[in-house]
């Protein structure tokens, strides 16, 4: 590997693009660093001066990188740490919300809490690295956004104040997960041979599936709750817990069907949105 090469693998090395696109990148950053190459040796230079300037010109490895991933997945990393420090935040200020409220500890939820967060967090600290497998990242964050909504259940506990300030501080995160993870899934389905009208497709598609993915999880922790509540702690939560777990893996294959074919995709997201409507809407028809 030769110098020129070593600076664009230090360029790629600041992006979580896949290896496809970086194989593509890197071909196209290749041929532009040989030319200015070119250029400065056909002004005299010798074969190592023409290289060092080359990359000079270029602009250091640390600052293209970042911009490239700014360009490229704008707000990513950003929006990582958010949801990161919120969710590390939510645990600290319920915990301290038991313990004035009710007198009692929650230190087996709020490891669990600490642990979605942290994980999120090293994530955003590591995008370059770990960014680049966006399934288990939105895997991640998915789940991040399931936990925090069974944490309505502690919520409702509490007197109607903290209530209604713990519920919108809990809605703005689990918003923000899903946008996330909306945001991660159309980066990676999109390239640039696709027109406007295609990658408007491709967004819709992708937030009619994870606000499908949203009501399933949604239901699962009601029943998840409910077992809880009824029966106590046993394996027949792992029922609804199934159905997320389901829906993850089916959706790992959906992402592939969006890039090919994003309005057959919203098919089966659709179907679940209207017999969840249905089921929903029944009682109050009747």
């Amino acid at each position: 590997m030769n110098r020129l090469e070593k600076h664009i693998e230090k360029i790629l090395n600041q992006m979580q693009s896949d290896e496809e696109e970086r194989a593509e990148m890197k071909e196209e950053m290749l041929t532009h660093l040989s030319s200015l190459k070119e250029q400065y040796e056909e002004e005299g230079h010798t074969s190592k001066q023409a290289e060092k300037k080359a990359i000079e010109e270029f602009g250091d490895a640390g600052l293209v990188g970042n911009g490239l991933q700014e360009t490229m997945y704008p707000y990513q990393r950003s929006l990582l740490y958010v949801i990161g420090f919120a969710t590390i935040a939510l645990g600290i200020f319920l915990h301290f919300a038991f313990l004035a409220t009710f007198n009692e500890p929650s230190l087996g939820w709020l490891a669990i809490q600490l642990t979605f967060g942290t994980l999120v967090t090293l994530v955003a600290m590591n995008i370059p690295l770990l960014g680049r497998f966006y399934w288990s990242v939105g895997a991640l964050v998915f789940l991040n956004a399931g936990w925090n909504g069974f944490s309505y259940f502690a919520i409702i506990q509490f007197p109607e104040l903290q209530t209604i300030l713990f519920g919108i501080y809990l809605a703005v995160l689990v918003l923000t997960c899903l946008t996330f993870i909306i945001r991660n899934s159309y980066f990676h389905s999109i390239d640039e041979t696709n027109d406007k009208r295609n990658r408007r497709l491709k967004k819709v598609s992708h937030i009619v599936n994870i606000l499908a993915g949203a009501l399933i999880c949604g239901v699962a922790i009601f029943f998840v709750y409910g077992f809880i509540a009824m029966i106590g702690l046993n394996w027949l939560v792992l029922i609804p817990v199934s159905f997320v777990v389901g829906w993850l893996l089916f959706y790992k294959l959906l992402i592939k069907l969006i890039a090919r074919k994003p309005v057959a995709s919203m098919i089966p997201a659709l179907i679940v949105i209207v017999l969840f409507t249905v089921v929903t809407l029944r009682p109050l028809l009747l």
